[in-house]
């Protein structure tokens, strides 16, 4: 066999975004050194951007086709198909296409079925693959199915940590990733904590973090993961107002990554923000000509609508029901995605709320409370909102979304203090935060 890539070397994150909340989605790595398939590297060369794209894609057909035929010929070769897997998540990583989520899935599920008590790899990356499909609950189970397999590996650890991020269970994630620091100190890892200490309002210990992240991702050999680590700074740094160093970052991330998705939308995001509609439109439909992530769909109509162009918003908003269905298919979740977007858009909202309930009961997060909360104040039930609003606001975080969704919630609640306090730690930290609501926001921060 060739050379054994580890686990963190080949899948440091798994994202489906943002921040979909993406985000939301921490680290997947560490490192499982019993784990191996010939490397498809996306690093930087001599050639050109383009040509090494090109060759880095056609080496990754190759090597896919490869495990196909290797699982293919021995119904028992866990290896070849933990393999594969691997390579149809990094695919995802690089092109944000759900469909190489929904292939990785089948290759792990078959592998799993044929050996489950001495298959960390298959189990671990399993586990992993739940979590990435907001499947917290799943993914938690298989974590701990995986851990005592190999204890003294970094990857089941990122994903318990996940698993307990998604299910609001804080202090556990931080005890699971410190485990997975201190075995293995590399990319997933700070990756991880980083968005811990931002759950947590700790904003100056996340950026250390990403900061950290950054400087494992350089010598990886994988470029997708450095750009990845600049897009996640440039996101950090967008939340708390430092608009200009996001833009770095994201020119950064797109240098080491030619036609990055999140690279183009974070660029897209600032310019947005800085008023600079044309670019914004520009550099988001770059991204959803790449892949149409809904985040990215959904941001372009709120810029087309800010711009004053209603028929091409409309366009963009009608794709999100279909892009749904797609990630359904693909086992993918997105139900907090869906009822962010019905409640900022006034569709559906009483129908809206039971399905956010629903989420929250299942992944009861700071995100997924915030959500619940901003759904149940756009259909007028401001007490539940106060409720829900209160849940979220609970670690400390100063996501200014959150903030903003406080400080609507308590003027509407009557708690004209608390709205006021929040309202002005938005306007202090993230003035520019949302070409849809940031006008709102100092409106009623006037108005009180």
């Amino acid at each position: 066999m060739h050379g054994m890539p580890t686990l963190s070397s080949k899948l440091a994150v798994l994202t489906v975004s943002a921040a979909l909340i993406v985000t939301l989605n921490a680290c997947g790595g560490g490192s499982s050194k019993s784990t191996a398939s010939p490397a498809a590297s996306s690093s930087s060369t001599t050639s050109s951007p383009n040509a090494t794209a090109t060759a880095a894609r056609a080496k990754q057909d190759s090597q896919i086709r490869f495990l196909e035929t290797r699982a293919a010929g021995d119904p028992l070769d866990v290896f070849s198909l933990n393999s594969l897997a691997l390579q149809h998540i990094q695919r995802a990583r690089e092109t944000g296409d759900v469909a190489e989520l929904g292939l990785a899935g089948e290759a792990l599920r078959r592998s799993v079925q044929i050996r489950k008590d001495d298959n960390y790899e298959g189990v671990a990356l399993l586990a992993g693959l739940s979590v990435t499909k907001h499947d917290f609950a799943g993914g938690l189970a298989l974590a701990q199915q995986a851990i005592p397999q190999k204890p003294k590996e970094a990857y089941a650890y990122g994903a318990l940590g996940d698993a307990y991020m998604g299910l609001g269970r804080y202090d556990e994630a931080d005890a699971a990733y410190e485990k997975m620091v201190t075995i293995e100190p590399d990319l997933p890892a700070f990756g991880r904590r980083a968005l811990l200490f931002q759950a947590r309002g700790n904003i100056d210990e996340a950026e250390k973090s990403w900061q950290d992240a950054i400087k494992r991702a350089v010598d990886d050999g994988i470029a997708e993961h450095g750009a990845w680590a600049n897009a996640q700074l440039a996101n950090f740094y967008f939340t708390i107002g430092r608009l200009d160093d996001a833009d770095s970052h994201y020119a950064k991330s797109l240098a080491i990554f030619p036609g990055y998705v999140h690279a183009f939308g974070g660029i897209a995001r600032v310019a947005a923000a800085n008023g600079d509609l044309p670019k914004a439109i520009d550099y988001y439909t770059r991204a959803i000509n790449t892949v149409p992530l809904p985040e990215y769909v959904t941001a372009l109509g709120d810029v087309y609508a800010a711009s004053g162009d209603a028929k091409h918003a409309q366009a963009q908003y009608d794709l999100i029901a279909a892009i749904e269905q797609l990630y359904n298919a693909n086992g993918i979740n997105l139900d907090l995605q869906i009822g962010l977007f019905n409640a900022d858009h006034g569709r559906d909202v009483a129908a809206t709320v039971d399905r956010a309930k629903n989420a929250f009961a299942e992944q009861p997060s700071i995100q997924a409370a915030d959500v619940l909360a901003w759904v149940q104040y756009k259909a007028g039930n401001f007490a539940d909102a106060r409720t829900a609003i209160e849940h979220a606001l609970r670690t400390g975080s100063r996501d200014p979304l959150i903030l903003f969704h406080a400080g609507m919630i308590y003027r509407d609640a009557g708690d004209t203090a608390k709205s006021k306090d929040y309202l002005t730690r938005l306007e202090s930290q993230a003035p520019h935060f949302s070409v849809l609501y940031a006008t709102v926001a100092k409106e009623a921060l006037a108005g009180l």
